[in-house]
C-alpha cells in the first residue's frame, strides 16, 4: 500500500472516532427531557414526593387543577439546581384527534436556588387553535422571572392564530398563571390565610380607598376590592372601637366587613394585627361568630344582633363578644 493511502486511512480513521465521540457526549448532553429544557441544562430529578392523587377523567367527570408531584433537580455534580413541581389541569376544551374527550394540561415548573421561575410544558391538549398560545405563554411569560412577579404576569389571549378579540381565550393561560401561583405559594411556606383570595377567587386583586367615603366615630375606612383589570370585585369596611376583655384590661379591635357588589356580606374578619383583646380559643370563638353575618346585608345586621341576645361565646370571652356586638350597631347607625 503506497504511503500516501495508508496516511488517508489514518486521518479516516481518526476522523470517525472523532465523530463516533461527538455523538456520544452530544447525546449525553442534548436536552430532550422535559426537566433539562425548563433549566436548560442536564439534570436529575431526585427525592419525589406524590403530592395528591390524580381523579379519573372523562368527559363527564369534574374538572380540577392539581399539583400532584414534587422533586429536587440536581446537575451532573450533584449540587442542587432547583425544585420542580408538576402541575396537572383537567378541563372541558379537547383537541381533535388527541384521543382525549377532555383538555389536558400538563407542565412543570421550576423554582431555582436563586428564586427563579420558569415553567415547561409536558403534555397541551387543548383545543387546537389555542396550542401554540398556550405554548408560546409559558416560555415567554415565566423565563427565570422572579417569584415575586408572577403576580404581575398579564392575561394572554391563547388565540392567537385566529386573531379574534371579542371573546379572548385565556381561560387556559389564566388556569396555569394560577397554578404558578399556587406552586410559589406552596415553595415559599406562604400560608398565611388571604381572606380576599378565599372569597373572591383571585390572587392578584387590589384594595383601593374609596374616595367619597367619609371617616365616622368607629368606620375608620372603604376599600374598593378590584381585580387586575380595575373591575370592581367588592368593598370592605373597616369598624374599630376599644373596650373591656378580661380582669379590667380595655384595648382596641378592628372588624372588616366584606360585601360583594349585590351588597350581600360575604366575608367578616378581626385582622390579627389589630386585634388587641385575647387570642387563642378567646379569639377563635369570636371569629366564629362573626362568620354567622356572613349571606346577610346591612339591613339584616341588626336583626341578627338582637336575635342573638348577650348569651355568651365561651367563658371569658363575652367582653369581646360585647364590643363586637355594639360595633356592629355601631356600623349600621353611621353607614347610612
Amino acid at each position: 500500500m503506497k504511503k500516501q493511502n495508508l496516511v488517508l486511512l489514518i486521518n479516516l480513521a481518526i476522523m470517525l472516532v472523532i465523530g463516533l465521540a461527538y455523538i456520544v457526549v452530544n447525546q449525553s448532553v442534548s436536552l430532550k427531557d422535559d426537566e433539562d429544557i425548563l433549566f436548560g441544562q442536564k439534570v436529575d430529578l431526585v427525592d419525589g414526593i406524590k403530592l395528591a392523587n390524580l381523579p379519573s377523567m372523562s368527559a363527564t367527570s369534574e374538572n380540577f387543577e392539581l399539583i400532584d408531584y414534587k422533586w429536587t433537580a440536581e446537575d451532573s455534580k450533584g449540587n442542587v439546581v432547583g425544585t420542580v413541581y408538576r402541575v396537572t389541569i383537567k378541563n372541558g376544551f379537547p383537541l381533535t384527534g388527541s384521543g382525549l374527550d377532555y383538555g389536558l394540561i400538563e407542565f412543570l415548573v421550576g423554582i431555582t436556588t436563586y428564586n427563579e421561575v420558569y415553567v415547561q410544558y409536558i403534555n397541551i391538549y387543548q383545543s387546537a387553535w389555542a396550542v401554540v398560545g398556550v405554548q408560546k405563554y409559558m416560555q415567554d411569560s415565566y423565563d427565570g422571572i422572579s417569584y415575586l412577579n408572577v403576580n404581575n404576569i398579564p392575561s394572554f389571549d391563547a388565540d392567537i392564530v385566529s386573531g379574534a378579540t371579542d371573546n379572548p381565550a385565556t381561560v387556559s393561560t389564566d388556569a396555569i398563571k394560577a397554578m404558578v401561583q399556587e406552586v410559589v405559594v406552596l415553595h415559599y411556606n406562604l400560608t398565611e390565610e388571604d381572606i380576599y383570595v378565599d372569597i373572591f377567587g383571585i390572587m392578584d386583586y387590589e384594595l383601593v380607598n374609596d374616595e367619597t367615603f367619609v371617616p365616622s366615630e368607629h368606620i375608620t375606612s372603604k376599600l374598593m376590592i378590584k381585580d387586575s383589570s380595575a373591575n370592581d370585585l367588592g368593598y370592605v369596611y373597616s369598624i374599630t372601637g376599644r373596650g373591656e376583655y378580661q380582669d379590667g384590661a380595655f384595648d382596641t379591635i378592628v372588624i372588616d366587613i366584606i360585601f360583594d357588589m349585590s351588597g350581600e356580606i360575604v366575608g367578616v374578619d378581626l385582622p390579627e394585627d389589630t386585634y388587641n383583646h385575647s387570642s387563642g380559643s378567646y379569639g377563635t370563638k369570636n371569629k366564629t361568630y362573626l362568620e354567622e353575618y356572613v349571606g346577610l346585608t346591612l339591613a339584616d345586621i341588626q336583626a341578627k344582633v338582637d336575635s342573638n341576645g348577650s348569651q355568651d361565646v365561651t367563658s371569658g370571652a363575652s367582653n369581646t363578644r360585647a364590643l363586637i356586638d355594639f360595633l356592629l350597631e355601631a356600623f349600621v347607625s353611621e353607614v347610612n
